[in-house]
């Protein structure tokens, strides 16, 4: 009887060794890396607002990691370039994307010719910073209230214009959201970008203009524009003093948002580590001041987390777009 246990437990102990096998070799694999230099791709000319904050976290990483941090800058295409770049290279977790929320939620619904599948092709790591959209009238604007402008604009439907960077943006996509969800109709201007659309509101030929802060900070300081609400879902550092869209219109919260990925078949304890160190770096004391500076706001989170959002966002934007009836073109 006592042999008979002892096999027994040699057996158990055997199997257990073999379990834990392929744990270890995935939790020695993550302590090794990286080791070599780490690329994070992003969607975004250099100088913008993402590219600063991912450059900025790349230095605490690379003090981390002692290990040199790439940031590629892949713009142009609403992101699809991006997007491509980090699909054609590796899943060996030299690569990483540094990603917009559109190229993501929008863009494969509006672009003809998108090839990649998010759900097929990527996989998240964790949400890095989100930017909500704020709605801004002229300095002298009648409209003291986000309420004083909806009623405006539903006395006179297709009557208020309101600017955005070009149709199927983001911010067009926002204004159209506050529309739906109040019952208004605006008259949308689409404008070929961000400086077009803010010399026209300054020169007053529209009534307002949605964009994230760090594009209007500048003319609210100098009292040229004025914030009538915060398209967050909640009250951001620095920006408590404007009233949340969502309290006078259910459901009008729309951000921009940067959201850090990886191409699928990147070894999971690489991304699991991955997620720790840039969740540790984007809430560092200076990161979160310069994130701040930007216009952003660190939010991250699990990779679950993430992916939740993201069929979230998407579901919100897909029911604009069909409403719209806006098709890849």
């Amino acid at each position: 009887m006592n042999l008979f246990r002892s096999r027994c437990t040699a057996l158990l102990l055997a199997l257990s060794a073999g379990a834990a096998a392929p744990l270890a070799h995935a939790q020695g694999a993550a302590a090794k890396w990286p080791a070599q230099p780490v690329r994070f791709v992003v969607p975004f000319p250099a100088g913008s607002a993402p590219d600063v904050l991912i450059r900025h976290v790349s230095v605490k990483l690379g003090e981390k990691w002692g290990q040199g941090v790439i940031v590629d800058n892949k713009p142009g295409g609403s992101g699809v370039i991006g997007m491509n770049a980090i699909l054609a290279a590796p899943a060996d977790g030299a690569t990483f994307g540094f990603v917009q929320g559109s190229a993501i939620s929008v863009a494969p619904s509006t672009i003809k010719g998108v090839n990649y599948d998010f759900n097929r092709d990527f996989v998240p790591v964790t949400l890095a910073a989100v930017a909500p959209f704020m709605l801004a009238v002229p300095g002298d604007s009648p409209y003291k209230t986000l309420a004083d402008f909806i009623a405006a604009a539903k006395a006179k439907p297709q009557s208020i214009e309101v600017a955005d960077n070009g149709r199927g943006t983001l911010p067009h996509l926002a204004s159209a959201l506050l529309g739906l969800q109040s019952g208004a109709q605006f008259l949308e201007v689409h404008y070929p970008g961000g400086a077009q659309a803010m010399q026209a509101m300054l020169g007053g030929q529209t009534k307002m203009m949605v964009e994230t802060y760090n594009v209007v900070a500048g003319n609210v300081q100098a009292g040229k524009l004025r914030i009538l609400a915060s398209m967050g879902d909640r009250a951001e550092p620095g920006l408590e003093q404007f009233p949340l869209a969502s309290r006078t219109v259910p459901g009008a919260v729309a951000h921009g948002w940067f959201a850090v990925i990886a191409k699928k078949g990147v070894d999971p304890a690489v991304l699991a580590r991955l997620n720790k160190d840039m969740g540790e770096a984007l809430l560092l004391p200076d990161v979160v001041a310069k994130s701040r500076e930007l216009g952003t706001y660190p939010r991250p989170g699990t990779s679950e987390q993430l992916a939740q959002y993201i069929a979230d966002d998407r579901k919100t934007w897909q029911g604009v777009l069909d409403k719209l009836n806006i098709k890849p073109e």
